[in-house]
């Protein structure tokens, strides 16, 4: 059975890890995870969290180098007032 998040932040958080050519566990200790957790800690947040705590990512974020704008999608919808 497949959970696998479907979150387009998760989504491009995946793509962003998958071609860094990084290591779970190097990400996890830039991320400040104890080095005990920090390879299950970010392979959780990329394969089970379909909704990410806004501080998880971006923590993930900076630890990847990239800006936050990367997650969001570029096109802004309207609100009602």
């Amino acid at each position: 059975m497949s959970n696998k998040p479907t979150d387009p932040a998760i989504l491009k958080a995946r793509e962003i890890f998958a071609e860094s050519g990084r290591t779970l566990d190097d990400v996890g200790l830039a991320m400040g995870f104890n080095p005990d957790v920090a390879r299950k800690s970010v392979w959780q947040l990329l394969n089970k969290i379909d909704d990410p705590k806004l501080s998880t990512l971006r923590k993930f974020a900076a630890a990847m180098g990239v800006p936050m704008s990367d997650f969001f999608p570029a096109e802004k919808k309207s609100r009602s007032k």
